[in-house]
């Protein structure tokens, strides 16, 4: 079961084009995506499909829209976005390396 670290905590992310996405996890899509480039996965669709820009509309209007409900609707689908899936089910995290304390 797909439990939502961000959720869970209260939090979303923000970019630095102005979306209001779910986490940081899928931020590299969002920005591929901002720089011209087609989705690639479900969360890509989503994306490209429902207007998240904070530059008009408001954060309640993108949490209770479309994108967000979609994203969570999927939990439940046989076909969820698959970096909820492999972040948060899964536990397939990034790992932050300091090798210069090393």
């Amino acid at each position: 079961m797909i439990e939502c670290k961000y959720g869970n905590q209260k939090r979303v992310f923000i970019n630095h084009v102005g979306e209001l996405i779910p986490c940081c996890y899928v931020n590299a899509e969002s920005l591929n995506m901002a720089a011209g480039h087609p989705p690639k996965t479900l969360f890509g669709e989503f994306n490209a499909k429902y207007n998240n820009s904070l530059y008009s509309q408001t954060i309640q209007e993108i949490l209770d829209g479309p994108l967000f409900n979609g994203i969570i609707n999927s939990w439940s689908s046989d076909d969820p976005v698959k970096k909820c899936k492999q972040t948060c089910e899964l536990k397939n995290r990034d790992t932050f390396i300091d090798k210069k304390n090393e």
